[in-house]
């Protein structure tokens, strides 16, 4: 707390300064003035607390000061000093503003007395923006703690929804356990054009906006989550006991893919079921799991559990391997690959595509690769240079399009003229793009190797070889950087950095920062120091 004292006689100015405990009333720093022109000077270069002030001072008074404190947007609380009890002064200073107004000769303990209420004061206000402040960023994180709160349930982990409720209460969310609601998994599919492919976040912002505005009508509200690249989910639900029935729903899920297709150029699949209550959720949530898992064809639309995806199938004759084998062996990996690519779109048009089908396929299509390698003289699996990215594909859920996919890799290294190996430093170099465009976000491995299509294991060996840094250690540093530029070149609150770099839990942060900088957040700005530090892990 720092305090100025403006007077024009010397000696009221050193009495007061040191007649007055300024310790013990929290006063750190007493700056003295001798008129208000040098007042002005130290109020431009200090934060000044309090300030008294006497009145009767020459050329501009205590008062004309005031006002132009006031007119600068100052929040100095100021107690006049005065000699002469006129009721002018005083009905102009509390007009102005002024804390407290003091007639001298006054003992030095009232004088104490009175800048302790005014430190309390200026505690109080400051207390209170804080809240403020914390109020306002905890407002605009709220989708972000959602976000946060729902998503674990919403893939069907197994939650403590007693937890959860109680959280949303916090949040001014009113779902109860016996609340209504629908639960709706969105699968992107396609896009239909290269250039309307819409970034993750904008894309969440724009089907959020969508799909309150639809759901608006039967007076319901939506908690939408976006779950990885391909998926997101919501819950929709009404705090006025307005229901919603399932042709309803229905109605309006048709209308969202129709509006995906026409403004976004974006195939979607939306699968939902009757209406439940929130202790059904996770069992719901890993039906339509594994609803969209058989939904190998990526055929779009509105599917309910116990509906057949797949239309009545037809004769389809079986793929041409020995011909691909034997174009591989010659060096035509493209024509074949774009054979086995449209025999895989034929299957699924003629709706005879299926996850056992799909199975079958990739694995004759292995098979056949591996005999093909030893003709072509390609090295036991070369064919498969980038394989750990398909190691999600292998045990869980494979779709066309992973196949697709996996087939342009493996056929490539047949190719006569097979392209060079990707350069890794160019990857690097996108990798460490992608988390510096991220870096108010908590960005995890995961993420990262999906975004590159790499396996997250094989993503931290090589980062560790190419950077000479773990992946994990590196994000740290590229979050303190931007940290402790925002501390030394901003009046940000330590919390609000902290969000700006993604951590929501202030004491982690504080701990991170002074691990890796030396010193707290706190110490740090008030170092000043232009030195810039070590980030070298």
């Amino acid at each position: 707390m720092t305090v100025l004292v403006v007077d024009d006689q010397t000696n009221v100015v050193s009495g007061i300064i040191s007649g007055v405990h300024w310790s013990d009333i929290g006063v750190s720093k007493v700056l003295p003035a001798y008129n208000a022109f040098e007042a002005k000077q130290v109020l431009s270069t200090e934060k000044i607390d309090i300030m008294l002030c006497d009145i009767e001072m020459p050329v501009e008074s205590g008062l004309d000061l005031f006002r132009w404190v006031r007119k600068q947007g100052l929040d100095t609380e100021c107690i006049f000093l005065t000699a002469h009890a006129d009721f002018f002064y005083a009905k102009e200073a509390v007009r102005l503003g002024g804390f407290d107004y003091i007639l001298q000769p006054a003992r030095y303990e009232d004088i104490q007395a009175s800048v302790l209420r005014a430190v309390q004061k200026v505690k109080n206000r400051r207390e209170q923006q804080e809240y403020y402040s914390y109020g306002k960023m905890m407002y605009r994180r709220r989708d972000v703690l959602l976000e946060g709160l729902l998503k674990g349930w919403y893939i069907g982990e197994d939650v403590q929804l007693a937890s959860i409720l109680e959280d949303f209460e916090k949040l001014e969310c009113p779902i109860r356990a016996d609340t209504p609601i629908y639960f709706v998994l969105i699968q992107l599919l396609r896009w239909n054009s290269q250039d309307g492919i819409w970034n993750r976040d904008l894309l969440k912002y724009a089907f959020s906006n969508i799909l309150s505005e639809l759901f608006a009508q039967y007076g319901q509200k939506i908690l939408l989550v976006q779950l990885d690249r391909a998926s997101l989910a919501f819950l929709s639900y009404s705090d006025e006991s307005v229901f919603m029935d399932e042709s309803a729903l229905r109605r309006q899920l048709t209308a969202f893919t129709e509006v995906c297709q026409a403004h976004f150029h974006c195939e979607v699949a939306c699968y939902s079921g009757p209406r439940l209550s929130p202790p059904e959720l996770t069992a719901r949530t890993r039906e339509l799991f594994r609803l969209r898992n058989r939904n190998v064809a990526l055929a779009s639309g509105v599917f309910f559990p116990n509906e057949s995806l797949e239309a009545p199938q037809k004769h389809v004759d079986p793929p041409s391997l020995k011909r691909w084998e034997s174009l591989l062996g010659s060096g035509y990996a493209s024509l074949a690959c774009d054979e086995a690519q449209a025999y895989l779109d034929h299957l699924a048009q003629s709706g005879a595509l299926d996850a056992e089908n799909l199975q079958l396929f990739y694995q004759s299509v292995l098979q056949m690769l591996c005999n093909a390698a030893e003709t072509a003289s390609v090295p036991p699996g070369g064919f498969l240079p980038e394989q750990k990215l398909f190691q999600r594909s292998l045990n869980t859920y494979l779709t066309i399009d992973d196949v697709k996919n996996w087939m342009s890799h493996a056929f490539r290294a047949f190719q006569a003229d097979a392209h060079p190996k990707k350069d890794t430093k160019s990857q690097m170099e996108q990798i460490v793009q992608y988390i510096q465009n991220h870096i108010e976000r908590d960005v995890r491995r995961t993420e990262i190797a999906e975004e590159f299509y790499l396996n997250p294991d094989y993503l931290s060996r090589l980062f560790k070889k190419e950077m000479g840094v773990q992946l994990k250690d590196f994000i740290v540093a590229e979050k303190m950087k931007v940290a402790q530029n925002l501390l030394r070149t901003t009046a940000l609150p330590v919390s609000m950095v902290a969000a700006k770099v993604g951590y929501t839990n202030f004491s982690h942060f504080s701990q991170v920062y002074k691990k890796m900088i030396g010193r707290s957040p706190a110490e740090d700005r008030a170092s000043q120091t232009e030195k810039p530090s070590d980030f070298s892990v």
